[in-house]
């Protein structure tokens, strides 16, 4: 009798067979390769507001698929990792390398700017700051688990991985180290000699606008938890040596 692979088979969509059609049909193939040549960033928000904006029955139905379009887009980044995961390695770092190279680098510092406002509006509103911490805390706690399950592995051959990071430190060419913070240090003074302001007066402007009481707390609760956690870790210590 065949044994049944317990795995289960990825389901085939829409999509996935369109672009199977689209793949196998030399016209249409050459089609894709010719609008894949000619993408233009600039031309990407007018479709977002097209989408959203230009048929209120379409705005909906994709406000809707939201969740669902969310988590294809998070699958569909796991399996192009897991794709690039089985390239060689020559072939991934180049290809990454242009990756990186083409990536507008403008672009990318919107994206703090305008998702952080959103974030903003949110939070500002009591109802929706709750499930905005629920999807948060939710994003968090997977992202722990996911290094969790990853760091798990270093328990298999932990004194492999110690041998090779070992080996590379040993290996490590100590003398540019030394000049970089030799530079370091004389870049450094040299700042410090050209200063027209000195520290001391910088530190009285800073705490003349802020509130002393709340510092005062504040350095009160820090002293606190490191107490605290100091009083903690000197538990286990004294617990894991009456174990000994």
């Amino acid at each position: 009798m065949v044994e049944q692979s317990m795995t289960p088979e990825p389901s085939q969509g829409l999509s996935e067979r369109l672009m199977r059609e689209v793949m196998r049909t030399p016209a249409m193939k050459e089609l894709v390769l010719l609008q894949l040549k000619d993408i233009n960033p600039d031309s990407a928000p007018g479709l977002v507001r097209t989408m959203l904006w230009e048929d209120p029955g379409v705005s909906l139905s994709l406000f809707g698929a939201l969740p669902d379009t969310v988590n294809w887009l998070l699958e569909f980044l796991l399996e192009l990792g897991r794709q690039f995961s089985g390239l060689p390695e020559p072939l991934l770092r180049d290809f990454l390398g242009r990756i990186g190279e083409g990536i507008d680098p403008e672009r990318l510092k919107e994206l703090p700017v305008v998702y952080g406002q959103l974030l903003g509006r949110l939070l500002a509103d009591e109802e929706t700051a709750g499930e905005a911490q629920a999807l948060v805390t939710q994003m968090m706690n997977a992202a722990l688990s996911g290094a969790d399950q990853l760091t798990s592995r270093m328990d298999e051959n932990r004194e492999e991985i110690a041998r090779s990071i070992a080996a590379a430190m040993d290996e490590t060419d100590t003398a540019p180290l030394g000049r970089i913070f030799d530079r370091m240090v004389k870049l450094s003074n040299a700042v410090r000699r050209a200063r027209k302001v000195t520290m001391a007066e910088q530190c009285r402007a800073i705490l003349s606008e802020m509130d002393a009481r709340e510092v005062f707390t504040a350095v009160g609760g820090f002293l606190r938890d490191s107490l605290s956690v100091t009083w903690a870790f000197i538990s286990w210590s004294i617990k894991g040596l009456k174990g000994k």
